[in-house]
């Protein structure tokens, strides 16, 4: 992030105001219900999307922007989004071997890319698609690029033109597309009689064949709501048709909106753009929409618009890179998270105007912002001396729009009322070495146009996203330094950014660098900390798991001093740890050294090290404080490791596992000592060493609780015997006179490990199997989880249950673990949410610690009660800071 100044106030007067401008006024109060997007369409509903790709662009290693579109798309239940999605070679049929079918597959691919043979027959199935799925109410948005580009643009003017046909007319389907292909369909004439109208009654209604179609099979008033285009070529066949399809170079007014990202380094013949009217971005001087072009917002005097009352129309954006770098494909991404500028720009455009998309996988470094990859090669430069009909792109009013004459690469020719993406200067102006100078002719052909500076482009440049939330983050930040100024407008600016998902991350990365530097600003007392912390906290406790993760233990750190300042009053002190609960994890590690599910972990009496046990078969030891493995996994049982302890000493670590055997290790020599102890007859699911470390408890599938020496690995007596049912959990009591045992047979019982006999009857009351339990520090108090996703808390002497049960959970609850001073107990459960009770009222203490993907199995409080480690099936062990609670 830039520095945090005072200065920023002024840099950004202007270019605040740039994300508005793709929002709607209604949509300034990001709790309104219905949110209108400037056109007839609402905030909210339900989306169709059609996504179609570009000549040879399909699904693989190489995935362009269409691809990535359509993964990020949110296509759950929950998102209320339908899509359609057509590669650039129209199938993914490939027969298998050599043979005369698959040779004619080859044949037929090869000419439709040149040719199009498949043009018309894919507008059709995404017509069809449209048709079988529509509602009124729906809004409709088109993606594509290149050949798919001018596709989309097609499809639209046919629903504008002979509209959106009722589901079950298929049949018309082909008869609509002549249709509207036909110029004359739109001729009106007065020879037509209305239906069950008299040709006496009144003068006749001049009507066009194509709008009686239209009243009679289509849908009322749809309209596209908006259509995004990657660098859009025209040619069908070996160069620009004449005359082109309606409605696909007249400004694109059909639609609510329309957005084109373009290719600054593009000079093949066979990849001329059409601009959203064919070679010009300015409609001809005598058409009716001339002069509302002129005065429109998409040619506005700052670096973007600043109204939000009238969303532009049209923005054509020009990027760095040739005709595939902008719609993507030129490289391998086979993971489908090269989020380029020309991605990320269209997918926030579509976003502020109602597309619903995940966020962004990860942040690109600079120097993958921009990858120019030369197109015209030998092959290309052959069609380049060839008399081809080309558009001129003239800038002239009185200047030819068509020629004959031989390309030989010219670069494309920029046009007023165009932008140029500020992602230009992201990669330090260098790429392979050398200064980039894009190759594109700038207005008047001015040879400093290059050279200017991004602030001194004016009205030619369009902000990245990421680049202006950055400005208005400084500003608020600068703000809050001054007294009696809350920067009130500027946060609402942010706000309204957070609407869409892309501006949502953006908005909460920046904010989240903008705190911390804020925190660290000397600048800043105690009362302007605690208002930056206020205000932001709306805003930052929507962001992502992931993203409060990466930035918790930033902000731990510079806000627990906070906490300990004796200045810091109830209410500074109450706003300070709820904007750590809600706006971070309070995750301090996340240990994925794992290759298989953690079943347990247990820290070490001096709370340096956790043990972990795993599905993998092995015991592995990491460090508390940085978080990284100790040493080598411990290597010997057969079967998953379902539970770890460490003996009162530290010393030894003992391990229960799916083979049927416990085994106790030497932390100092990383060796197993002894032979394994033998005698459950099934799984070991759970293993505890006895306070004075002499002894071992063990809980087994086979449903008895056995006592183990050990030093020798001998049992001590009998097997326990009274549960009727799988024993998950065993625990020894403080002072180790007795033994708490847990079972599926839904009961906790108390053994006395002398005799061998049970203490008083059951402990009754869980309605499933009791799969944890756990003695507090004194002793007093037995606590225990289970299959009934509640915690109870028992009398361990009286065996009765004390208060309520503790309810929070929505799934079993696995592990239970009291605080060192007895009065918490953390618990963990399939719903993947680590939780802290209070003892004393049974109430939740905080947050749910929020981050594990899949079940969490165990959890353990470490010695001083700072921090609670958490295992989970998602092969993760998390450390979190429950030192605020």
């Amino acid at each position: 992030m830039a520095k945090h100044s005072h200065e920023s106030i002024a840099e950004v007067q202007d270019i605040e105001r740039a994300p508005a401008r793709n929002l709607p006024k209604s949509a300034a109060t990001p709790h309104s219900n219905a949110r209108h997007l400037g056109c007839t369409h609402v905030m909210g509903g339900r989306n169709l999307i059609v996504c179609i790709d570009g000549t040879a662009n399909q699904f693989g290693n190489k995935n362009t922007n269409v691809i990535e579109l359509y993964n990020l798309i949110l296509k759950g239940v929950g998102g209320n989004q339908r899509t359609w999605y057509n590669s650039g070679i129209g199938t993914y049929v490939r027969p298998s071997g050599i043979s005369f079918a698959r040779l004619q597959q080859f044949i037929y691919h090869t000419i439709d890319l040149a040719i199009a043979w498949d043009f018309k027959k894919t507008v059709l199935a995404a017509y069809k698609w449209l048709s079988d799925n529509y509602e009124p109410g729906d809004c409709i948005f088109l993606f594509g690029f290149s050949r798919g580009a001018f596709q989309v643009r097609v499809l639209s003017a046919m629903i504008d033109k002979v509209g959106l046909i009722y589901r079950g007319n298929e049949m018309q389907i082909p008869f609509a597309y002549e249709l509207y292909a036909d110029p004359e369909s739109d001729i009106e004439t007065l020879e037509v009689t209305q239906v069950g109208s008299s040709k006496t009654q009144g003068t006749p209604t001049p009507t066009s064949s194509a709008s009686r179609f239209k009243k009679a099979f289509s849908y009322e008033d749809v309209k596209v709501h908006f259509v995004g285009a990657w660098d859009t070529v025209s040619s069908i066949g070996i160069a620009r048709g004449t005359p082109m399809l309606p409605q696909t170079v007249d400004g694109m007014h059909h639609v609510c909106y329309f957005r084109h990202a373009l290719a600054l380094d593009e000079r093949r013949v066979k990849f001329l753009p059409e601009y959203a009217y064919g070679g010009s971005a300015k409609p001809p001087a005598n058409s009716e929409h001339n002069e509302e072009a002129l005065g429109s917002s998409n040619s506005g005097d700052n670096a973007t618009t600043s109204s939000t009352s009238k969303l532009p129309h049209t923005l054509e954006v020009w990027f760095a890179g040739t005709h595939s770098d902008i719609g993507g494909g030129n490289v391998e991404n086979p993971s489908m998270d090269r989020s380029r500028p020309p991605l990320r720009w269209m997918i926030f455009e579509a976003g502020a105007l109602g597309l619903r998309t995940a966020p962004f996988q990860r942040e690109l470094s600079t120097n993958e912002q921009i990858e120019i990859k030369e197109s015209l090669t030998p092959v290309w430069q052959l069609l380049e001396f060839l008399p081809l009909k080309r558009l001129t792109y003239t800038r002239r009013e009185d200047g030819t729009p068509s020629t004959h004459k031989p390309h030989i690469g010219k670069p494309r020719k920029i046009h007023q009322g165009q932008k140029i993406h500020s992602s230009l200067w992201l990669a330090g102006q260098h790429i392979d070495n050398r200064q980039y100078i894009p190759k594109a002719r700038p207005v008047g052909d001015d040879s400093s146009f290059w050279q200017m500076g991004k602030e001194r482009l004016g009205q030619w440049l369009e902000v990245d996203l990421y680049e202006c939330v950055d400005k208005i983050v400084d500003k608020f930040i600068a703000t809050l330094q001054v007294d009696h100024v809350d920067g009130g407008a500027t946060l609402q600016n942010l706000r309204q950014i957070t609407l869409g998902v892309d501006g949502k991350q953006a908005v909460c990365e920046s904010l989240y660098g903008g705190v911390i530097s804020a925190l660290n600003n000397s600048d800043y007392n105690l009362e302007k900390k605690w208002k930056l912390l206020k205000l932001t906290m709306d805003i930052l406790e929507t962001s992502s798991i992931e993203l409060k993760e990466s930035y918790s233990t930033k902000i731990y750190s510079l806000i627990l001093p906070l906490l300990a300042d004796d200045n810091t009053s109830a209410t500074h002190r109450q706003t300070i740890t709820t904007f750590l609960a809600r706006c971070t994890n309070s995750c301090i590690y996340v240990l994925k050294g794992h290759t298989r599910s953690v079943f347990s972990v247990a820290l070490s009496p001096d709370g340096k090290h956790i043990a972990s046990g795993l599905h993998d078969e092995t015991v592995r030891i990491w460090d508390l404080e940085t978080g990284k493995q100790v040493g080598e996994p411990f290597r010997g049982h057969t079967e998953s490791v379902r539970s770890v302890a460490f003996s009162p000493d530290g010393r030894r670590v003992v391990s229960g596992s799916s083979d049927g055997t416990l085994r106790i290790w030497d932390l100092g020599t990383a060796k197993q000592i002894g032979e394994p102890f033998r005698g459950h007859t099934d799984d070991v699911n759970s293993v505890a060493f006895s306070p004075d470390g002499q002894r071992v408890v063990s809980g087994s599938r086979d449903e008895t609780v056995r006592i183990w020496n050990s030093g020798t690995g001998t049992q001590i007596g009998e097997p326990l015997q009274g549960h009727t049912d799988l024993v998950y959990s065993v625990a020894f009591s403080p002072d180790g006179k007795r033994i708490a045992s847990g079972s599926s047979d839904g009961t906790v019982r108390v053994w006395d490990p002398e005799t061998g006999t049970q203490i008083g009857v059951p402990l009754r009351g869980h309605t499933g199997q009791v799969l944890s339990v756990t003695f507090s520090p004194d002793g007093k108090h037995i606590a225990s989880g289970s299959v009934d996703s509640t915690v109870r808390i028992w009398d361990s002497e009286t065996g009765k249950q004390v208060g309520e049960p503790i309810r929070g959970h929505t799934h079993w609850v696995w592990s239970v673990a009291f605080s060192p001073d007895g009065k918490r107990i953390v618990s963990d459960s399939d719903d993947n949410t680590v939780r802290i009770w209070d003892v004393e009222t049974g109430r939740q203490v905080g947050e749910p610690f929020k981050g594990h993907t899949d079940e969490v199995m165990s959890v353990a409080f470490s010695p001083d009660g700072k921090r609670v480690v958490s295992g989970s099936w998602d092969k993760t062990i998390r450390i979190w800071d429950a030192e605020i609670y």
